[in-house]
């Protein structure tokens, strides 16, 4: 199992993905592999291969959010990093790799925790008061994901 933060640690509530892994770290989750990406699309494949099951958490922009809202959702839905703008969305990166015969889980098997933001396009290390405010939740769903006897689905909104 791996857990991807993705984000730019210098750009506002762009880092939320990287922030809830460092948090998930000072917690001690046991078991698991975490990962700070700043990118994804083709660049993901790297940290998904191996793994059989996957939790990706990023910056969601949706203007018919609240900023600060948690979003479990499976593939079809376009975070801010998980889609890299140089090559290949998330699904389409996943198709190449399992076309390539790389040891990548199943796009079922993988979810993503969007954490919707305010602003991510400011220089600053620090986040938003209502994406800050939203971290325990963000941790907490993500560990939903991690605790085999909740049988959630991967892939699923909880």
């Amino acid at each position: 199992m791996v857990v991807i933060g993705l984000g730019s640690p210098f750009l506002t509530d762009d880092s939320v993905g990287p922030r809830v892994v460092r948090e998930l770290a000072a917690r001690g989750v046991a078991g698991v592999r975490l990962v700070e990406a700043h990118a994804g699309g083709l660049l993901l494949l790297e940290e998904l291969a191996g793994a059989r099951r996957a939790v990706i958490v990023d910056a969601l922009l949706d203007e018919h959010r609240t900023p600060g809202e948690v979003v479990l959702a499976g593939l079809d839905t376009v975070t801010r990093n998980a889609s890299c703008s140089h090559d290949c969305t998330l699904a389409e990166a996943l198709a190449m790799g399992h076309a390539l015969g790389l040891a990548l889980p199943d796009p079922v098997a993988i979810q993503l925790v969007g954490i919707v933001a305010r602003d991510v396009t400011s220089f600053s290390e620090s986040l938003t008061p209502e994406v800050a405010a939203a971290l325990d939740r963000a941790c907490a769903a993500v560990c939903a994901f991690l605790t085999p006897e909740k049988n959630i689905p991967l892939g699923e909104a909880a």
